[in-house]
This record gives structure tokens, C-alpha cells and sequence, in this order.
């Protein structure tokens, strides 16, 4: 017996969604952060490796559900956060951490608002934002995923943003 998927498919290409999603972040860092960036090639995934720094994850649900995410070293979340809210910060706090939520919101945001011409509609839950050392994750299965690697003047960061059809 042959079953069909009736679950509406992504009209999306990666390069085109990793476009989207440089544009978004490029938008935050140049207009927010005062500072440029450019896109370094795409890391080979490396699942099982370990991870020290600070990750922030936000939810999208409409059409489309997956999720935004921003990672990035201590280093350069505290450069992040000194240049959002001028103030100096050499180590990760509660100050630091809302800053990197708060910079993961408007990107993932951006991103939503070009998503929303090919997906319709799409909402958004808060930042979960997360710091560590020895962090790992696993990804679950997705329709669409990207990779977009950034250099700053303060360091590098990570965003990816994974889709299914809902």
C-alpha cells in the first residue's frame, strides 16, 4: 500500500534560506551592534563535538515549525553585549544573556519577516538562552536546514535555522 504525504512542502531552496538568513543578521549587526561582518564557508558538522559558549534558541510555528538558532564563544558574547548596550562586559551574566536573547530575537525576526512572503504567517516564542562548557546537542529531523557561519571584529557565531512543514 502507498501512502502520500499531505503535508505542504517547503518552497524554499538552502542557498536561498541561508541568503535570508545572512541578510537578517547582517541587518542586526550593522544597525544594532555597529559593526560588519561576512559569511565564513560552512564548518563540517561535527555533532559530537563539544561546545563552550553561549546558545540561544527561539521557536517558529505557523505553516512551517523549526526553530532559530545563535551560538557563540563567551568572548564573543561579551562583545556582543558590550556593543548592544554600551556597556563594558568581560564575562557571561544575566546582562550577557539577555543581550544575546535579545540579538537572537531580531535576527531570527528579520529572518521570519523574508520567511513570511514564501510561508505565510509564522510566530515566535522567546529566547531560551543557554551558557556552558562541554554543551552538545542533537538536531531533530527537518525538511530544511541552514548553516550560516559569521566573522565579527569581536569573533564568530553561528546561526542555523531548521524547518518542517507543520
Amino acid at each position: 500500500m502507498t501512502t502520500t504525504s499531505t503535508k505542504p512542502m517547503i518552497a524554499l531552496e538552502t542557498k536561498e534560506m541561508a541568503d535570508m538568513l545572512f541578510a537578517a543578521t547582517q541587518e542586526v549587526f550593522v544597525s544594532m551592534l555597529g559593526s560588519e561582518i561576512h559569511q565564513l564557508p560552512e564548518a563540517e558538522p561535527e555533532r559530537s563535538a563539544l561546545f563552550d559558549g553561549v546558545v540561544s534558541v527561539i521557536g517558529l510555528a505557523g505553516p512551517v515549525i523549526g526553530n532559530g538558532i545563535f551560538a557563540c564563544s563567551a568572548g564573543a558574547a561579551c562583545d556582543l553585549s558590550s556593543r548592544f548596550l554600551i556597556a563594558e562586559f568581560s564575562a557571561v551574566d544575566e546582562q550577557v544573556l539577555d543581550a544575546v536573547g535579545e540579538i537572537t530575537n531580531m535576527i531570527v525576526g528579520g529572518f521570519k519577516n523574508l520567511l513570511e512572503s514564501i510561508t505565510g504567517q509564522l510566530q515566535m516564542s522567546i529566547p531560551t538562552v543557554m551558557y556552558g562548557k562541554n554543551i552538545t546537542s542533537r538536531n531533530s529531523q527537518a525538511d530544511l536546514a541552514v548553516v550560516v557561519r559569521c566573522a565579527f571584529a569581536g569573533g564568530e557565531c553561528e546561526l542555523a535555522v531548521r524547518l518542517a512543514a507543520a
